[in-house]
């Protein structure tokens, strides 16, 4: 073995994703099945290891995996190719490494890193799609091999940019995220060499990562209507934000905003919004009032801090844009203003919304270098991001069957028919950055909303999911990074409707883009757009940017909510607060009835391959539907109990929790939901990107109390593969809990590199519903008491 490697130790780095990594010591092994076939091959290899086997997950959808091994010598990279190279030619090894014969079998292709790694299969699609459009330049984002001395590798990139006639627009750099990338305009015909994979190209330049298309933001489809203001109107709130928006120039003083709004333009984006402002303004109302189909009996106590991020361009389309700038950039500009620094912009703001899916990125299993910003923005300032997990309105290609034979199906067929086409199209429809980035709440589009069209709906109109408890048509699907649950919630985003496209003896859905809320929606403020309309319009939003909003506005009342609670609850780190609203916002979900129906669908339909059936679960509901209530308040029949606090590595705390008398010896439902969150470092390079890991070890007394892991939910190591793992155990067996009973939550800490100390938030409910002393019971046993009841 130290023969092969030319090195001394015999642990190798195996990554899914290269991102910090050097090139020149990179290979890649292009596998011809699963990542698990893999690596039980690597088992048969004596004295063989690769480290971060671990945080490799098998994806069904990806036909051609990649892995990345870090070399640890230039002399061990050549002599691994040369071991590859002979077996592909005889299929023989030396005597001595034939326990490889099982590794090498498993591969298509060793490989150094180089030019055609450096534009990922999906960005060179979107590249050639803009190089066929026939402009002379293109714009896009390069991003280059993260340097500590990053001025001479920037300086190398710039002169390849500007030898192949190109221009460079802005540049960042954030070291926390191993992000260093240049926005350019590019001749099309270079980038024409580049994808070619020509090593003379940008592509063959050793200090570029990759080469990605410029961010875009597609507008969200939404219907406008004449609004009426009714009621009394809100107070103007008060206080420090707690809450903010990074979004598009909103129209800050329409009726449903005026004053509610703290309203900040760092990057000078007022003056060049010359359009209707749609988007900022929506997402503002969504966040401030909720649906205004059904709104909050009242708006936030305090003002949002709202930061101008997008414009509307002054070309006609209305189409809402970026600056000149990279949003990563954006982002940390954004937040260093916002909480950095002597002054400070906004210094107590813990919650922003960020409904800003670029449509150029859907995640593919490498990280996008927005999301690993957003990573460390997180862990860094204690921020919790709420992020949309973005909208595909491509048409759903269907099976065999005629427009007339669809439209002929009962509905329930129907939505069976279109859950077809959308499984055998996940991989196209997978989140979009940011909505990866593991520190971050990543909220779906439940296909729901409070609004009741009045007329029939026209010809070839369908409501394909009504009712399911399913994502919208256009959500984002997930897994994330690694196999992080993602989306982690579904929050209302409006039911998405269908149009029935024929397309020969075949038939096509084409989620509705104009007119998109003109049959449901959330209802939100919007811009007046036609002499007809007065000042205050409203609109029907549809999508996951709006879900998003909502579930921001739910944690920013869940702060105001324990702030009346718990008088000293502001005294707390910034840091403790944000996770504590994370963990809250996931333990109020739970999976809908569109588990069965996911199941009956995509399968498999042998019950014990429940690992894949949850799974494929998971990409569609993530934990599940959110709920408001749970979120903020408690009831009678269930109490739910906080923890915030500290874990150094491989350290671990035991919380004690009191079992209600009242639940003892009853035959009838009841259970615990347990959260645990926290925001983790990011360590992008590394061989874990995420630098913590924490998880609930599985109680082992909960058989007494007549429960056990409950099945509608996903499996316990697809829980803990991201930064929030959420838990239950139900039953209906009567329990013998003694009335000063407890039992016991234990979480830990994994053992890491990390010097520091993690904040983390521990959330458990414990509840039987109809059972009404359950509240009180726990509540005279805790020593800790809320300042105010329960809400009714």
């Amino acid at each position: 073995m130290s023969d092969l490697l030319a090195t001394n130790t015999s642990t190798l780095q195996l990554r899914a994703d290269p991102n910090a990594l050097a090139p020149e010591r990179l290979l890649v092994f292009e596998l011809t099945g699963g990542v698990y076939k893999f690596e039980e091959a690597v088992r048969l290899v004596p004295g063989l290891e690769f480290l971060g086997v671990e945080d490799l997950d098998p994806d069904d959808l990806d036909h051609n995996p990649s892995l990345y091994l870090m070399v640890p010598s230039e002399g061990a990279l050549r002599n691994l190719v040369t071991l590859w190279r002979d077996w592909r030619r005889n299929g023989s090894v030396p005597s001595r490494f034939s326990s490889w014969k099982a590794l090498l079998s498993q591969l298509r292709d060793i490989r150094p890193w180089g030019p055609q790694d450096r534009i990922a299969v999906e960005d060179a699609l979107v590249l050639a799609t803009e190089a066929d459009h026939g402009h002379a330049t293109m714009r896009v984002e390069i991003e280059l091999v993260f340097r500590q001395n990053g001025e001479v590798a920037e300086g190398v990139a710039r002169e390849h940019i500007q030898a192949k006639g190109g221009v460079v627009i802005s540049r960042a750099r954030v070291a926390g995220a191993a992000y260093h990338a240049i926005l350019a305009d590019v001749p099309t015909v270079a980038i024409r060499d580049a994808l070619a994979g020509n090593s003379e190209s940008l592509a063959g330049s050793d200090v570029i990562l990759q080469i990605r298309p410029q961010s875009v933001f597609h507008a969200v489809p939404y219907e406008d209507e004449p609004g009426d203001v009714t009621g009394e109107a809100p107070d103007i709130p008060s206080g420090d934000p707690i809450a903010g928006i990074f979004d598009a120039v909103p129209l800050s003083q329409h009726p449903r905003l005026a004053n509610m709004l703290s309203l900040d333009d760092p990057f000078g984006l007022e003056q060049l919004a010359v359009g209707p402002r749609r988007h900022g303004t929506a997402m503002a109302s969504a966040v401030v009032h909720g649906d205004l189909n059904n709104p909050w009996p009242r708006a936030l106590e305090r003002p949002v801090y709202f930061v101008s991020m997008m414009f509307d361009a002054a070309d006609g389309s209305n189409v809402e844009r970026f600056p000149d700038r990279l949003p990563a950039d954006l982002f940390e500009q954004a937040l260093v203003h916002m909480r950095d620094g002597p002054s400070p912009a906004a210094p107590h703001v813990l919650i922003v919304n960020a409904s800003l899916g670029d449509a150029n990125k859907p995640f593919s299993g490498r990280m996008s270098g927005w999301s690993r910003v957003v990573d460390y923005l997180a862990s860094r300032y204690g921020v919790l991001f709420v992020i949309s997990a973005g909208n595909h309105m491509g048409a759903y290609e269907t099976e065999n069957m005629s427009a007339m034979q669809f439209e002929d199906l009962p509905i329930d067929q129907k939505m069976r028919v279109a859950l077809r086409a959308s499984a055998s199209q996940i991989a196209l429809r997978r989140i979009l950055a940011p909505a990866e980035a593991i520190n971050a709440i990543t909220v779906g589009a439940l296909h729901a909303d409070n609004y009741q069209h009045p007329y029939p709906l026209p010809a070839s109109t369908f409501d394909v999911w009504a009712e399911s408890g399913l994502c919208t048509v256009s959500s984002g699907l997930g897994p994330g990074y690694a196999g992080a649950t993602k989306p982690d919630i579904l929050a209302p985003g409006g039911r998405h409707h269908v149009r029935l496209m024929p397309d020969g003896a075949n038939h096509r859905l084409q989620p509705l883009t104009v007119n998109a809320g003109a049959f449901g929606g959330i209802g939100v403020a919007a811009p007046p757009t036609g002499t007809s309309l007065g000042p205050n319009v409203v609109a029907r939003s549809v999508g996951t940017s709006v879900a998003a909003a909502l579930a921001t506005g739910v944690a920013a009342r869940a702060h105001e909510a324990l702030e009346a609670a718990y008088p000293d609850f502001v005294t707390l780190p910034s840091a403790q607060r944000a996770v504590l609203l994370k963990a809250l916002l996931v333990h109020g979900a739970r999976w809908t009835e569109a588990r069965d129906l996911l199941i009956e669908i995509l399968g498999p339909s042998d019950n014990r391959q429940h690992y894949r059936q949850k799974d494929n679960v998971r990409r569609y509901i993530g934990f599940g539907a959110y709920d408001p209530d749970r979120v903020i308040d408690c009831a009678a029949d269930r109490a739910t109990l906080w923890a915030v606090g500290r874990l150094g590595a491989d350290q671990g705390k035991r919380f004690r929790i009191p079992w209600p008398a009242a639940m003892s010896g009853q035959a009838r439902p009841h259970g615990v939901n347990a959260t645990l969150a926290w925001f983790s470092p990011p360590k992008p390079g590394a061989v874990a990107y995420r630098g913590a890991r924490m998880k609930i070890i599985e109680p082992s007394k909960l058989g007494a109390a007549g429960i056990k892991a409950a099945g509608i939910q996903p499996d316990p190591k697809q829980a803990h593969k991201g930064t929030v793992v959420h838990r239950r155990w139900d039953g209906s067996r009567a329990s013998a809990i003694a009335g000063d009973g407890f039992f016991e939550i234990d979480i830990q800490r994994e053992a890491d590199s990390l010097p520091d100390d993690v904040q983390f938030a521990l959330v458990v409910t414990l509840e039987m519903a109809g059972e009404l002393g359950v509240y009180n019971q726990v509540l005279n046993r805790v020593a800790l008491k809320p300042a105010v009841g329960i809400q009714t």
